[in-house]
Parts: C-alpha cells; sequence; structure tokens
C-alpha cells in the first residue's frame, strides 16, 4: 500500500492521537480516540509497532456507505473540521415525528383510549362529534396510525438500527 499513496499524505500515529486509549490485540494495534464530536475505534492489522495508519480499506459489502461516512467523519475529526452535513444513515425528522405519533397512539390504546379519543388528542386541533366518527378521515387514519405502531412493537423497530439498510432483504417482503 504504501507505495502507492501520494508522498503528501499524513499518517496516523494511533498513539499520538489525543484522548485515545491504544493497545495490542495480537499482531494488530487498536484505538479508541474520543474526538470532539465521535468516538472512533481504530484497528491497524499487522501493525508492526513502527509505522502509521496510511490508508483505510472499506469492503464493497451492504454496509458500504455506512462506513464510507465514518471514514469521512473520522477524517474530518483528524483534521480539526466539524462533522459536515447529516450523518448517513440518521433518520429524517419526518421518519422520527411518524414515529413518535405511531408510539404515542400506541401508549393511548394501552391506557384504554378510544379511538376517537386518540384521533382528538394526536391529530385534530376540534373535537369530532360522535355523529360524525363513523364517517370521519381520521378514524382510518387512527387506524392506520395503530398498525404501524403495532409493527414497530412487535420487533419493526429493530429495523430502525440498521437504517437505511433493512434486516431482511426486499426480495423477502
Amino acid at each position: 500500500m504504501p507505495a502507492s499513496i501520494d508522498s503528501s499524505h499524513k499518517s496516523v500515529l494511533p498513539r499520538e492521537l489525543r484522548n485515545a486509549s491504544v493497545w495490542e490485540q495480537g499482531e494488530d494495534l487498536e484505538a479508541l480516540w474520543s474526538a470532539s464530536t465521535a468516538t472512533h475505534r481504530l484497528i491497524a492489522e499487522s501493525y508492526d509497532g513502527s509505522l502509521g495508519i496510511d490508508a483505510i480499506i472499506l469492503p464493497l459489502d451492504e454496509a458500504f456507505e455506512t462506513r464510507l461516512d465514518a471514514a469521512r467523519q473520522f477524517w474530518r475529526a483528524l483534521n480539526g473540521r466539524l462533522p459536515g452535513g447529516p450523518v448517513y444513515g440518521a433518520l429524517p425528522q419526518q421518519t422520527k415525528t411518524r414515529h413518535i405519533l405511531n408510539l404515542r397512539a400506541h401508549d393511548a390504546r394501552r391506557a384504554a383510549a378510544s379511538y376517537r379519543t386518540i384521533a382528538e388528542v394526536l391529530l385534530s386541533r376540534d373535537p369530532i362529534v360522535p355523529r360524525d366518527w363513523r364517517d370521519h378521515h381520521l378514524r382510518h387514519k387512527v387506524r392506520a396510525v395503530l398498525r404501524r405502531a403495532d409493527r414497530l412493537v412487535a420487533g419493526g423497530y429493530r429495523d430502525l438500527l440498521f437504517y437505511p439498510h433493512s434486516r431482511r432483504r426486499k426480495s423477502d417482503r
């Protein structure tokens, strides 16, 4: 690898990183570095004790984009830059809001609230007249919200840990 790297590159010497815990694990050197914005875990494979880390090798697997973003943030922290931009895989604000609504509706149903009460409290600014409830558009929306909540509570929340990747393949759905 060193022959293909430009002479202007900067090697990272793990033992010289401020706020880093460094230890040897077999032939590898491992480090936990607490930068100003995040904690980075480094593993230098086949470390001989004298060289710094010259390159990051990323496998071309399903998590490549996540690893690439982590490498970008590590490089920015090394150079004293702010993280820059949203983290790859961060939930969009609209998705966060929807999940919060789902879980609030689920909690309300567990507290024995009626669908109409859930709709009035979570989805409407005005009270819903009981005679209008049968054909009210929020009746269907509450049912859809509660179906999504049931899927989340039944284990779908685990998919949030792998966002934007899914635990299941799209062909399995």
